[in-house]
């Protein structure tokens, strides 16, 4: 049992890797492929193990819709800020905020280099350890 310990970083760094991942291409079909529209920050839906955004924001259809948006930039918004959100017609409750004034890409890198070193770490150690 002790010679799976490489596991343990090798593991952690893909799971860090698999939530970047789906995060980023989430993001990403909603930014091709949703649709726009300007909306505010009017709270926050918090839990004892998350806090999300509340937004609310109008469809093309005149529909008003309250969002909740999982960003890890969250703290740094206020409430009655207006932002940008792309969500889909189908599912407009799953929108995303596309464009606000403290939205950066540098938490998503951050972390995406943290499940790399991870992994790393773990093969390094499991070639370490069985060869």
């Amino acid at each position: 049992m002790a010679d799976l310990y490489p596991l343990l970083p090798l593991l952690s760094g893909v799971a860090v890797l698999w939530l970047v991942s789906r995060d980023t291409r989430l993001e990403l079909r909603l930014i091709r492929h949703g649709v726009r529209a300007k909306g505010r920050v009017i709270g926050y839906h918090e839990t004892s193990t998350a806090a999300r955004m509340i937004v609310q924001f109008r469809t093309e259809d005149g529909v008003e819709v309250h969002a909740e948006h999982e960003n890890t930039g969250w703290t740094a918004s206020r409430s009655g800020e207006i932002v940008t959100v792309s969500y889909d017609p189908d599912a407009p409750e799953r929108a995303r905020i596309v464009s606000g004034p403290w939205m950066t890409h540098y938490v998503r890198v951050l972390f995406g280099g943290l499940g790399v070193c991870l992994a790393g770490i773990g093969l390094l150690l499991g070639y370490l350890e069985w060869a």
